[in-house]
């Protein structure tokens, strides 16, 4: 993993030199001076090939030429003295012995000794009229004068009696340069009785055969080579040239495109998320306005149940103030009837049981929805009893129950407790029976009956059933009532949020599940689990309810 603050690596490097090259266009001639280098390599190297190839085919002839030459003496050689007869291009050779120089044939024809020196002197001569190639047979002591060896075939010489096997050249041949080639002749043993005055031995040199032969015609073809060559790699550095500088200018261009597209891209993500930060924030303005409403609800409902214990109380203060005048009246009477005061005081004590019971009660109601309320803006956890949770809720919904006619039975074990978010299952159920309330029954329906159950399961998660008897819902309604602002009842003033809010309160808040299951005219059920011990956690922003 790349640390922050850590070099570059070599690929990173490489990347942005390649995207520096592609989208500044002033370096592009780097690009062709790059081509032109490659270029300038390769025909070099390709020329120094062809004129390798051009001395090697030089080589090769003066080879060839050399071992034919070779294997004619051998063969002369091998035949002993040879005769040919005596012509004017064939006079008697001077240097051989004068005893055997010339003999008469049987029909009286003057024949002349052919030795292999003077076969090939003749062969050079033949060579030289029909072309271009030219033999010498040399050595350092000829003798023959012609076979002197001049300058570069006395320096091949010293080379060969110091152990060269063979000199290649190209010299100068005044109008035009040769090629120049250059062998040893060893002694075999068939030479020694010729030049025994010379003390040559056995595997002795003897001397060397040069062959000259023109570069001009290899030369030309190399020429011809390499101004094709040249062409070529013009043409390929030319080629290769446009088709970068073409490729870089249409990488560039795609490369911009795509720049601007991903500014484009990130321009419209940024927006994309401002409108994002904003709709959630709407969002939880919107969850919070939901709560804030259904607290008003009960707030509205705990109001009247308050209003009527605490108007009997009133009432009966105001009672007992009364009374006590009127016993202020008889006391200060000459004579008062012992009737009259018990009447009076049985009064009194009747106010004060009924002031003191409504008060209770009004502090009881007073209670539970300290607890309901705290509890549903606080989302604290803390242990709680489920029956008193409940019992909250339905004491502060008591009024809509009691105008609709809608009667509310629960069942939960007293000794049902858990620890957790005690708000987040008052607000469940307090949406749930509005949600009956003003879309079960509605103003048609003419009362109900809502069954609370309330249950430990095995694996210590705690289950509430919900069940009314109201209208219920179709299928399609049923697949979308946990969706955030779907309602039926939209002209009504319905937010749509009710259950969407249900939803996310029992799934993210306490970590559980909620299912319903409806049929139209026969009711709606809703199965709430939740764990009975666990830590509070709070709704994320991103996560929607399921459709």
């Amino acid at each position: 993993m790349k640390m922050p603050g850590s070099p570059p690596s070599r690929y990173g490097r490489a990347q942005r030199a390649w995207r520096t090259l592609i989208l500044r266009p002033r370096y592009w001639p780097l690009v062709v001076l790059a081509w032109g280098m490659v270029a300038a390599v390769s025909y070099g190297w390709d020329h120094a090939r062809l004129e390798r190839y051009a001395y090697e085919m030089a080589v090769l002839r003066g080879r060839l030429v050399f071992s034919v030459i070779q294997t004619t003496r051998a063969w002369a050689t091998g035949h002993g003295v040879i005769y040919v007869p005596v012509s004017p291009g064939t006079p008697p050779n001077p240097y051989l012995d004068e005893g055997r120089r010339v003999i008469a044939g049987p029909d009286g024809v003057a024949l002349t000794q052919m030795n292999p020196a003077y076969m090939t002197r003749q062969i050079g001569e033949l060579l030289a009229a029909s072309g271009d190639l030219r033999i010498h047979l040399t050595s350092l002591d000829p003798l023959n004068p012609d076979n002197a060896p001049d300058e570069w075939e006395r320096a091949a010489l010293g080379g060969f009696a110091r152990g060269e096997q063979e000199r290649i050249a190209m010299v100068d041949g005044g109008a035009q340069p040769l090629f120049r080639y250059m062998a040893p002749l060893r002694v075999e043993s068939d030479c020694v009785a010729c030049h025994a005055r010379q003390n040559f031995r056995v595997g002795s040199m003897a001397g060397g055969l040069s062959v000259s032969q023109p570069a001009r015609y290899v030369l030309d073809i190399v020429g011809a080579q390499r101004a094709s060559l040249l062409m070529v790699h013009l043409g390929g550095f030319v080629l290769l040239s446009l088709m970068s500088v073409l490729g870089l200018h249409t990488t560039r261009r795609m490369l911009l495109r795509l720049t601007d597209e991903r500014d484009q891209r990130r321009r419209t993500a940024e927006t994309l998320a401002a409108k994002l930060g904003e709709l959630e924030t709407a969002h939880e303005e919107l969850l919070q306005s939901e709560k804030m409403a259904s607290l008003g609800r009960m707030v509205a409902g705990f109001a009247h149940e308050v209003n009527t214990p605490v108007g009997i109380a009133v009432g009966a203060a105001s009672n007992m103030q009364v009374t006590v005048e009127h016993l202020r009246e008889l006391l200060a009477a000459e004579e008062v009837q012992e009737d009259q005061l018990l009447a009076h005081f049985d009064t009194l004590d009747e106010a004060a049981r009924l002031t003191v019971s409504n008060l209770r009660r009004a502090a009881a109601l007073i209670q539970g929805f300290k607890r309901t309320s705290i509890d549903q803006t606080s989302e604290e956890v803390r242990a709680y009893r489920l029956d008193e949770v409940i019992d909250d809720v339905r004491m502060s919904l008591d009024n809509l129950f009691r105008r609709g006619a809608i009667s509310v039975s629960v069942d939960c074990p007293a000794d049902l407790a858990g620890v957790g978010v005690a708000g987040a299952i008052g607000q469940i159920l307090a949406n749930l029976l509005m949600n009956s309330v003003q879309h079960g029954y509605g103003d048609e329906q003419g009362g109900g009956q809502i069954r609370i159950v309330a249950s430990a399961q095995p694996d210590g998660w705690l289950q509430i059933d919900y069940a009314d008897d109201g209208a219920g819902m179709d299928e399609t309604t049923l697949a979308r009532i946990f969706e955030p602002f779907f309602t039926t009842r939209r002209a009504q003033g319905g937010s749509g949020l009710g259950l969407y809010l249900v939803y996310n309160l029992a799934t993210h808040t306490l970590g559980g599940s909620i299912s319903c299951a409806s049929t139209k005219g026969a009711g709606t059920r809703f199965c709430l689990r939740f764990p009975g011990r666990a830590a509070r956690r709070h709704p994320s922003n991103h996560e929607a309810a399921p459709t």
